[in-house]
C-alpha cells in the first residue's frame, strides 16, 4: 500500500493588483494564492488549501483522501489559475472538469 502524501508547502508571490483594470470587470473567479482574476472556471485547477503559515507559505493538502469528488469542488477546494497551479506537483491538483465528472451522483 503507498504511503499517504504529506502536505506540502510552498511560497507563492502575493502581488499588488489593481481591481480597476478592466480583467477584474468580467472575471468569474479569483486565484486563492495570488488574486490573479480567472475569467473561466472550467479552465483553472482546484486544491485542497489547509493554510497559510507564518513563514508565509501556502500549505496544500493531496487531493487523493482530502477531496471528496463526489460532491461540488467548491465545496472541499478553492480555485487556482494556471500561473499558480505550474508550481504545485500533480498529486496536489484537480482539473475543474475532471473534480465535476460525477456531478450526477451530487446530493
Amino acid at each position: 500500500m503507498a504511503e499517504a502524501l504529506p502536505p506540502f508547502a510552498v511560497k507563492l508571490e502575493q502581488c499588488n493588483w489593481d481591481r480597476n483594470r478592466p480583467a477584474y470587470w468580467n472575471y468569474d473567479v479569483e486565484c486563492a494564492c495570488c488574486g490573479r482574476p480567472i475569467k473561466n472556471r472550467w479552465a483553472c485547477k482546484v486544491v485542497v488549501l489547509k493554510e497559510v503559515n507564518e513563514a508565509g507559505e501556502h500549505v496544500f493538502l493531496p487531493i487523493k483522501g482530502n477531496a471528496n469528488l463526489d460532491r461540488d469542488p467548491v465545496e472541499y477546494g478553492s480555485f487556482v489559475g494556471a500561473h499558480c497551479a505550474k508550481k504545485l506537483p500533480r498529486a496536489y491538483k484537480i482539473g475543474m472538469k475532471a473534480a465535476c465528472k460525477n456531478w450526477e451522483n451530487w446530493a
